[in-house]
């Protein structure tokens, strides 16, 4: 006698799924995004899909009927193959053109989304900075910045280039960027310890344990962190003595548009140094060492002098872009992500292949530009 019947158990597993992915559903429908819950639908989808991938295998023979629109059933044709073709076809269009009435129920679910975060959601508090530029005749570049859960204290730079890619000012950059100020330097406890996650999350971050040192004046102007903002530093053009690119020999070129890093969600002013007339690029590259993960473990690059040396630069940087046009009425924009840097800062190539990033991806929440007349 067996105790294990299928049609039974395929019954039931797609009877209780079926009510967990209702609940979910609604849930994740009027609710802000809850990781528990998103995972809890995704597993019980997988149940879901699994069982009947098994039903269909065992009902096959019917269900090959169903999809001949050419076999009669009753005695007669029917029109139910092509209306679920029809159907399916357009839940599938309908988030993609806007088609009536899935746009409204999006519209609708959104609204229920609003209201949850209105009521439940922590007050997002916004530093304000004003950045007197000296001489400047131009227009004034308002960035409005809110940090994604990974920022801690990354190194960044917001920058101006013609559509082109030529370079024209920059906008912000970390102090230790602008001059070269790296003055925390650590060294590992065990020099044979591999990293392959990030050192400081959790709820005993690994830097605690694994890692000794700290402030150094000693390092100041001395140590080279290329990898920390390579699109930035190859953009702005400057060369050390030792072939890199960074701006030590001339750090006036970012003067009055550096300070220190703000460590809250802030919305900036800053001047341009001159009136532009026309659509220019914005660029965001943003940085956070320690950051490893399965990919970018601490032994990829045995052989790379500077991913394996003393910057701990992990992920490499990723950079975000819009295009605003000075010659229109001010618009917000948002700013994308398009790519990353070079993990050691060899070049200034922004590489589009982002697959093997995790954290870094979440360095930045949103930043939206916006400009004067």
């Amino acid at each position: 006698m067996s105790f294990l019947h299928s049609r039974v158990l395929i019954g039931a597993l797609l009877f209780f799924a079926f009510l967990v992915m209702l609940v979910t559903s609604i849930l994740l429908f009027t609710q802000r995004h809850d990781a528990a819950i998103s995972v809890m639908h995704t597993m019980i989808g997988v149940v879901m899909s699994g069982t009947i991938v098994w039903h269909t295998i065992k009902n096959r023979r019917i269900l090959l009927s169903y999809l001949n629109p050419l076999k009669k059933h009753n005695g007669a044709y029917s029109l139910s193959f092509f209306l679920a073709i029809s159907l399916v076809t357009y839940l599938s269009m309908a988030p993609y053109f806007s088609l009536s009435p899935a746009a409204m129920v999006y519209r609708f679910g959104q609204s229920l989304k609003a209201a949850d975060k209105a009521e439940h959601g922590k007050e997002v508090i916004f530093e304000e900075y004003n950045a007197a530029i000296p001489k400047a005749q131009g227009q004034t570049v308002t960035v409005e910045f809110k940090k994604g859960p990974y920022f801690m204290w990354p190194q960044y730079a917001l920058w101006i280039e013609t559509l082109e890619g030529e370079f024209v000012q920059p906008l912000y950059v970390t102090r230790s960027i602008a001059t070269n100020n790296f003055t925390n330097k650590v060294t590992k406890v065990d020099a044979e310890q591999v990293f392959d996650s990030h050192l400081m999350i959790g709820e005993s971050p690994l830097a605690l344990t694994a890692l000794e040192g700290g402030e150094d004046p000693q390092t100041k102007n001395t140590r080279m962190r290329p990898e920390s903002l390579p699109v930035f530093l190859h953009k702005l053009g400057k060369q050390a003595s030792n072939g890199y690119f960074l701006p030590t020999d001339n750090a006036l070129q970012v003067d009055g548009y550096s300070g220190a890093t703000m460590m809250n969600n802030f919305i900036y002013h800053t001047q341009m140094r001159d009136r532009l007339v026309g659509q220019y690029r914005v660029r965001l590259e943003i940085n956070h060492s320690f950051d490893y993960n399965s990919y970018y473990r601490s032994d990829r690059f045995p052989d790379d002098k500077v991913y394996s040396g003393d910057g701990y630069s992990a992920q490499p940087s990723v950079v975000y872009e819009t295009v605003i046009d000075f010659s229109q009425p001010q618009q917000l924009q948002k700013m994308t992500i398009v790519g990353r840097g070079h993990h050691s800062g060899k070049d200034g190539i922004l590489y589009r292949d982002l697959e093997n990033l995790t954290t870094a991806l979440e360095l930045v929440d949103r930043v939206l530009i916006s400009h004067s007349l």
